[in-house]
């Protein structure tokens, strides 16, 4: 048994390319607070697979779930590239830290914790992309009807 159709990739990478792309630039993510741009990845998702073909609901749920999965592992993504650029910018504000040993250690005892929390981060933002997304997506198929 076939979960998804064919027609349903364009949408889900469309949708979950969209959504994750808004949800790492920093002034529009503050609408992610509710998960509000997860959602908009499922209902984009749901939008563009109404105009190829009827879905049902289950194919509405899938493939919101999908698409805000993919919106939250573009998410996670930015994350990583954010603290990277953060990680450049240590050596060069050290020179204005009046206290350059305790900003070393302090510096050195965060990246442990940064790597186990980028890890959580990446499962948490994978699963509460997949349940909005396909929140979003099953409702635009009941506000269509």
């Amino acid at each position: 048994m076939r979960y998804i159709r064919d027609e349903m990739i364009e949408p889900i990478f469309i949708g979950g390319i969209v959504g994750g792309v808004l949800s790492s630039i920093p002034i529009i993510a503050c609408l992610n607070c509710c998960c509000l741009l997860y959602i908009l990845s499922g209902v984009i998702t749901a939008y563009l697979m109404s105009k190829k073909f009827n879905p049902t609901d289950r194919d509405y749920l899938i493939a919101g779930g999908l698409s805000g999965s993919i919106a939250g592992l573009i998410k996670w993504l930015g994350m990583l590239i954010g603290f990277g650029m953060f990680g450049t910018m240590v050596p060069f504000m050290i020179n204005h830290c009046p206290n350059k040993l305790l900003y070393m250690k302090m510096t050195g005892t965060m990246v442990p914790p940064m790597m186990v929390f980028s890890i959580l981060y990446f499962l948490i933002y994978m699963i509460i992309g997949a349940i909005f997304g396909a929140i979003g997506g099953i409702l635009y198929g009941k506000l269509k009807e």
